[in-house]
């Protein structure tokens, strides 16, 4: 029997919100499970999720990939990886980790103004920690980030391939959290209408007995 993925979750930021960090912390199994249970299954990567500012994620993310990547400190500390270069366009990003993690960095400003939105953008971001524990993701992960950092330049072709099946995957993180999120919503609306009837039914009676 499998064991539940270790989930830590992590305040980054002295203005970084107390309270959007709690309600990720009360949010993040569920969305793990509802991940899961799509998938029908469940990674058994430690996933770190870091609530920052969008002006620590590019060196969060750079730090993370690198170190993961085995690249010396002073390259990465210089570098800006592709996929970082709007870190206010993004709700979260998802990155491999040194040691077998795999971390999730949120955009604590954005959600901050968005808290709806807080449920889909944890499923999205496990929709994407089921990508990178698949077979031959974390490799080609690596290998971009090694490319991106010029220790490893890939030729054209083979970089255009990755992102190529970088941009899949996202396209695929998209149409997921939208099933998920929207299947979500079907439960919770069929679940108030029973209790509506419900409740209906006992007014009925009640009017009735007291007829």
């Amino acid at each position: 029997m499998s064991q539940p993925t270790q989930i830590t979750v992590i305040r980054d930021g002295l203005f970084t919100s107390r309270r959007l960090t709690a309600d990720i912390n009360d949010t993040v199994t569920t969305a793990q499970r509802l991940v899961k249970e799509h998938f029908g299954r469940r990674p058994l990567t430690a996933v770190e999720v870091v609530v920052t500012s969008p002006k620590k994620i590019p060196g969060l993310a750079a730090a993370a990939q690198g170190a993961a990547a085995g690249i010396p400190e002073n390259v990465y500390a210089e570098k800006r990886l592709s996929f970082t270069a709007k870190p206010d366009d993004l709700y979260s990003l998802t990155v491999v980790a040194p040691k077998n993690t795999i971390r999730v960095l949120i955009n604590a400003k954005r959600l901050r103004r968005r808290p709806r939105e807080i449920g889909a953008t944890l499923v999205w971001a496990f929709v994407e920690v089921d990508q990178l524990c698949r077979k031959g993701s974390l490799e080609r992960r690596i290998a971009l980030t090694r490319h991106e950092m010029g220790t490893h330049v890939l030729p054209k072709g083979k970089a255009r391939s990755l992102y190529r099946i970088e941009a899949e995957m996202e396209d695929e993180a998209a149409k997921v959290t939208g099933q998920i999120v929207g299947k979500v919503i079907r439960q919770n609306r069929q679940a108030e209408a029973a209790a509506a009837r419900e409740e209906a039914g006992t007014a009925s009676t009640a009017q009735n007995a007291a007829a």
